[in-house]
């Protein structure tokens, strides 16, 4: 079972992250001016200091602005203005200033936390060098190591951010969102017992945070305590309502520990608590399968088609345990389903991952993939790739556009395999694509050149199924829908024993 952190989950990662943002950010704004006016300054600054000093922050730096036409080269003078027009609500300008004084001075402590505080606000990877600049300067910056720590798990650079969080010591202690982020690094490190306790120190803190006594319940089971783990989600399941990801969780646990009737109830609960969750559903016809039960799996998962009847995910389940249930046509008629509900959807969800983390800016995506072919037009990924962003932007299948934006993108992917004629994922994309344009010979095609280079492939098996239910060439239908069903549930097998291990997703 994959047990995704959401809901509640989510919107407490998102306030203790902001939250975090903004203490640290004042950490530096407190001792940004702090430093300054500490330093040998010149007489010609004291005005401008004592400005800032008294919150008049527009006269500051028009009182530097007259200074520097004097003294242009003054990394104190575009420091001091920096402040101004950063308290003043002039950020870019601010940024400029402090720039232009660590053209003059790069080692200028001041300017270099000033600039790395405002990149580091906007969450901007160029607040990265900055910081790194600071830590050679000061290297027991506990709150440069934290921001930095911060910045660095954003990229998934877990392990030198792991480094980052352990130098920031106790600083740490009263910054639950940067906490959260170290006990998340741990994790991806395989030192869960080290997240454990940084999940512990949340959960003390905070005993009512859902997001940390889920997060910390998942780490203790990774770890192998699944007894700490449901006695961590007790109150969570004993909630009113129950929530229903501790549900979900507390039956993946169970399950583990071969307790499928305790894992059973749980999930029916987790379905009465959260009924349009989809993964509640998903979880269940996982466990179905995982034991045979493939009817009591057909029943769930009808009953959630009922409450989401667009639901791709559930129609393509339901025709797995179909197909495991040897009901040929009623699997085939749930697949061809899925199918119009979503002609694009990948059997394994494997869609590359450069391509689908940027689905959410179209437009974008398009435009560099296009880049990247135009600059590499012999780099047959990168033809995949700007295929399958392509392939995105298709309308409805019933409308005009609907076959020229298709053939575009079949277009790239033909260049793809051309370049490359080992790329499965290419064929993949191409029997899909043909399928959509109806060319049937050509997605079967596509699809068994797939299958000669993968044989357990399940999104060329799925192409190819859809594709000869069009023909007359039936006779080998059974075979494929059993392979594919055969494969989907040691899929699930797998995932589910690999699940006992935790993992952490990250949606904050």
């Amino acid at each position: 079972m994959v047990v995704p952190e959401k809901g509640k989950q989510e919107f407490m990662r998102k306030l203790l992250r902001q939250a975090t943002l903004m203490i640290f950010v004042t950490g530096f704004l407190v001792a940004l001016p702090t430093f300054a006016f500490t330093q040998a300054t010149p007489a010609s600054s004291a005005a401008v200091i004592a400005a800032l000093q008294k919150g008049q922050n527009e006269e500051a730096v028009r009182m530097a602005d007259a200074m520097l036409r004097a003294d242009p080269r003054s990394c104190q003078l575009w420091t001091l203005r920096a402040v101004g027009l950063e308290r003043s609500g002039h950020s870019l300008e601010a940024l400029d200033a402090y720039r232009r004084a660590l053209s003059f001075a790069p080692d200028y402590l001041p300017a270099l936390e000033g600039a790395a505080q405002l990149n580091y606000k906007a969450q901007s990877p160029q607040a990265i060098p900055l910081l790194r600049h600071i830590l050679s300067l000061q290297p027991a910056s506990a709150t440069a190591h934290a921001m930095l720590g911060v910045l660095e798990y954003g990229q998934k650079h877990y392990a030198p951010a792991a480094q980052d969080f352990a130098a920031a010591g106790d600083a740490l202690n009263s910054q639950p969102g940067a906490l959260a982020d170290y006990a998340i690094c741990l994790v991806h490190l395989d030192r869960a017992s080290e997240a454990v306790a940084r999940f512990l120190q949340l959960v003390a803190s905070a005993p009512h945070n859902a997001a940390a006594r889920y997060d910390l319940a998942l780490s203790q089971w990774r770890a192998s305590n699944a007894a700490d783990a449901l006695t961590t989600l007790q109150p969570l399941l004993d909630a009113q309502p129950a929530d229903g990801h501790a549900l979900r969780l507390a039956a993946a646990i169970h399950e583990s520990n071969n307790e499928t009737p305790q894992a059973i109830a749980l999930l029916r609960a987790a379905i009465a608590a959260t009924p349009s969750d989809v993964a509640n559903y998903l979880d269940f016809a996982t466990l179905a399968a995982a034991h045979g039960s493939f009817r009591v799996g057909v029943d769930i998962i009808t009953l959630g088609i009922q409450q989401l009847p667009d639901s791709a995910p559930l129609f393509m389940a339901r025709g797995v345990l179909y197909g495991q249930n040897a009901d040929l046509e009623k699997a085939m008629a749930d697949f061809e389903r899925a199918h119009a509900l979503d002609p694009s959807n990948s059997m394994v969800n494997t869609a590359e991952g450069i391509a689908q983390s940027q689905r959410h800016n179209h437009e974008a995506a398009l435009e560099d993939f296009k880049r990247q072919v135009r600059d590499h037009p012999k780099d047959a990924f990168g033809h995949y790739l700007f295929a399958e962003a392509i392939s995105w932007s298709a309308p409805d299948a019933k409308s005009v556009d609907h076959r020229e934006i298709v053939n575009r993108a079949i277009a790239e992917a033909t260049k793809a395999t051309d370049l490359d004629p080992q790329l499965v994922q290419a064929y993949d994309l191409l029997g899909s694509l043909y399928l959509q344009n109806e060319q049937i010979g050509l997605a079967i095609k596509a699809s068994r050149v797939a299958l000669t280079i993968a044989p357990n492939d399940q999104q060329a098996l799925y192409t190819l199924i859809l594709a000869l239910r069009k023909t007359n060439a039936k006779g080998e239908l059974k075979d494929l829908v059993q392979k594919l069903t055969d494969l989907r549930k040691s899929e699930a097998i797998e995932g589910n024993q690999k699940t006992r291990y935790g993992q952490l997703v990250e949606e904050r």
